[in-house]
């Protein structure tokens, strides 16, 4: 059985020879053969660009970079890196589940359950961060029977962390690729704060952290990723594909993958709301959130 980081490792190096074609790599022809790519994401020189994009290949910034790319393989990669979950039988050493859920309501309409199955062994600080903010319960209530008015403590993790998704919103849809919500600081996306637990001592913001491994890919919909402003300032803000995003792919950090629920936020939220600028017009809430 190979170890957590040589499977890892394993998927990187097989991403990077041949699977998927970055610029200044060899990359894997469809006939077998080989060549040096070095155009980067500039693709087909002249108006060569224009005839691959009649034939369905990609718009010019597309053609270079994941002209090549191999879907099928990069999702046999991804199955690899969450089946290192089985090894601790689907348990963490926090003995926390590696499924958590959001349940998430439209326009105030009743909520649907959407499951995810984090990557913890591969991606150990990422998915506890994400689901730690499942866990905790956002302090949002006033008791207005308490003489000094405060908080209530019982909504306090041991960490000091009265933040979580609960009662956050979907900030952004971009239709072609994906959801963005996560924001606990705000409702607009313009910034976030990871859990207390797992915050980089020596980052220049504060409650972010490291970006971890690019093991997975983002190589169809219902993939979860973090999003950052850079990086190594990955905070609370994540997104949820909706299509094949190479795009994505060494920039943002892939951590989990929906199991249930996905044909909800495809057809009935992506497809069906409607945006202004990318912010939906109504209010999509995550109206409670946990492990499973």
């Amino acid at each position: 059985m190979l170890s957590r980081a040589a499977i890892v490792e394993n998927a990187i190096s097989r991403r990077l020879n041949g699977v998927v074609g970055v610029g200044g790599v060899m990359v894997k022809l469809p006939n077998g053969s080989s060549r040096q790519m070095g155009t980067g994401t500039r693709g087909a020189r002249g108006h060569g660009w224009f005839k691959k994009y009649r034939e369905g290949k990609g718009g010019r910034h597309l053609q270079g970079r994941y002209h090549y790319r191999n879907v099928d393989e990069l999702l046999k990669i991804n199955d690899e890196v969450f089946s290192m979950n089985d090894d601790d039988n689907n348990i963490d050493n926090n003995n926390n589940s590696n499924m958590v859920y959001l349940d998430i309501s439209l326009d105030g309409e009743e909520s649907k359950r959407v499951c995810i199955e984090l990557a913890s062994r591969a991606l150990p600080t990422t998915c506890s961060n994400f689901q730690k903010l499942c866990q905790t319960k956002t302090n949002i209530v006033k008791h207005d029977n308490d003489d000094d008015n405060d908080d209530d403590d019982s909504r306090i993790d041991g960490d000091g962390c009265d933040w979580g998704y609960e009662y956050t919103n979907v900030f952004k849809i971009e239709k072609s690729v994906g959801l963005c919500m996560g924001d606990v600081a705000g409702r607009g996306g313009k910034g976030g704060m990871c859990h207390p637990s797992v915050a980089s001592a020596h980052a220049k913001i504060p409650y972010t952290f490291p970006h971890e491994s690019h093991a997975i890919s983002h190589a169809g919909p219902g993939i979860v990723s973090m999003l950052s402003s850079g990086l190594d300032k990955n905070d609370s803000r994540f997104i949820i594909t909706t299509n094949d995003a190479p795009q994505l792919d060494g920039r943002y950090v892939a951590f989990g993958r929906v199991k249930e629920g996905l044909d909800y936020l495809i057809n009935d939220i992506a497809e069906n709301v409607y945006t202004r600028r990318g912010k939906p017009a109504v209010d999509i809430q995550i109206v409670s959130c946990g492990s499973l």
